[in-house]
């Protein structure tokens, strides 16, 4: 009997983990020798587990981004695959860039999934059919790639954006939006990890240049 495929999950989500976790413990030749629910810990859990494939959502506290390069680069034998809600071009070509073998949309089948990361340990890539489509269109269209991470935001994430390009801390965003603070620490790590940032200086970057906020003078 073959050894089995020695996976780590990283998801943010405990429902999400465990649905996976249930999932692919049904087959004889997967095995999960580890979960972690933020970047940071996904980065220590391969470098102590050192797992054939890390199975890791694209958007979590950390970036899944940032994630799948110190997993990488700490853990070069362990094969990232990411599950992402969203099919943003430039995601998916910084996934890549960062070390991502495969890349799937969070719909996807389970049994496909189970596929996917049997694939992944002998290192063959797999593509969601819907993100390939959209970037042969991108490609097609001549549409350089990142034109639109920040339509992967969400109204709220927007606006906690607008306010951290303002400076403001998430005390003050909190207090202008009408909303926890423990909130908007999800927003602000959500929109960094979409917008494939380490840190609320290069979102504010970000937004400057996009130019859907000024950049405060003085």
């Amino acid at each position: 009997m073959s050894t089995p495929i020695r996976i780590v999950i990283a998801d943010d989500h405990d429902l999400v983990r465990q649905g996976i976790r249930a999932f692919l413990e049904t087959h004889a030749d997967l095995t999960i020798v580890g979960e972690a629910g933020d970047a940071a810990s996904a980065v220590e859990l391969c470098k102590a587990e050192r797992p054939d494939v890390a199975l890791v959502d694209l958007v979590m506290p950390g970036g899944g981004i940032e994630a799948t390069r110190a997993i990488r680069a700490t853990s070069p034998e362990t094969q990232v695959v990411l599950l992402t809600s969203f099919e943003d071009v430039q995601q998916i070509v910084s996934a890549v860039q960062a070390g991502a073998l495969s890349c799937l949309l969070k719909d996807v089948d389970a049994d496909e999934l189970a596929e996917a990361l049997r694939k992944a340990a002998q290192g063959e890539a797999v593509l969601h059919q819907r993100i390939a489509a959209r970037l042969m269109d991108a490609l097609r269209r001549g549409v350089e790639p990142g034109s639109g991470m920040l339509e992967s935001l969400s109204q709220r994430e927007r606006e906690t954006l607008a306010l951290v390009a303002e400076g403001l801390s998430n005390q003050l965003i909190a207090e202008r939006l009408g909303i926890g603070e423990k909130t908007v620490k999800t927003h602000v790590s959500n929109l960094l990890g979409k917008l494939n940032v380490s840190d609320r200086t290069q979102a504010a970057v970000y937004a400057w240049r996009s130019g859907m906020k000024q950049r405060p003078q003085g």
